[in-house]
């Protein structure tokens, strides 16, 4: 059997279609991203060439369509990424503690919660009530107490309820700032309604919550080791 640019043409088209989708039920695609749009568009693109060769209505009218579908779908994504422009404070709280975030997944993040200005002696957390909020600190610092004793102090760039945000539970300590502080706050309620509603940004999130939480916890077991006998 003899092969034509029409008939590669095809076979790639074939190649890109199966290589998106096995990328995406294999969970190294996501059907948002940039790669997947683009493997579509050009996989259709190639399909539809072939056609040159034997042409057939109906596969030609599904490979203008997928075409379109996947301009729309590249053109949506360049307008997330036209939003997603951020500021120092945000640049900040992103690279230290959600830089796994997509530049659109991050904007998102961030509409959710509010930065605010507080005053010395606000306690932010309290020992025993539910987790409601997660805190950065950007500016400032407030100290840590259990049972009446301070336990830590954190300064700017600390994050709080990491831990217990996603899936409830009580605060293990007051935390009360004890400098003017410039703080970042998401309610928790705000957050599991859009984790819900969108999946990616909820693989997303959910990843970057957990490398905070085991990053907290590789710490506080180094400082054990440290003051062990």
């Amino acid at each position: 059997m003899e092969y034509s640019i029409w008939s590669a043409s095809g076979l790639l088209g074939v190649a890109l279609y199966l290589s998106a989708y096995g990328g995406l039920q294999l969970g190294l695609l996501r059907g948002s991203s940039l790669t997947y749009t683009a493997m579509n568009l050009l996989a259709a693109s190639a399909v539809l060439i072939s056609l040159n060769e034997a042409f057939n209505l109906s596969s030609a009218l599904i490979q203008v369509f997928w075409i379109v579908l996947s301009v729309v779908g590249l053109a949506r994504l360049a307008w997330h990424h036209s939003q997603a422009r951020f500021t120092p404070d945000e640049q900040a709280f992103l690279a230290a503690h959600f830089s796994t975030l997509p530049p659109h997944l991050a904007r998102k993040f961030l509409r959710l919660g509010r930065w605010q200005t507080v005053s010395p002696g606000t306690v932010v957390s309290r020992q025993g009530t539910m987790v409601h909020e997660l805190i950065y600190i950007g500016s400032g610092q407030a100290d840590v107490r259990a049972h009446g004793a301070t336990v830590a102090i954190l300064s700017p760039g600390a994050l709080i309820g990491e831990l217990t945000i996603q899936h409830g539970g009580e605060a293990t300590a007051d935390v009360e700032i004890t400098a003017e502080a410039h703080i970042f706050t998401l309610p928790r309620a705000a957050l599991i309604r859009e984790l819900e509603a969108d999946h990616a940004f909820a693989l997303a999130v959910s990843g970057a919550l957990q490398i905070e939480a085991q990053r907290k916890i590789d710490a506080a077991n180094r400082e054990r080791a440290v003051v062990a006998p």
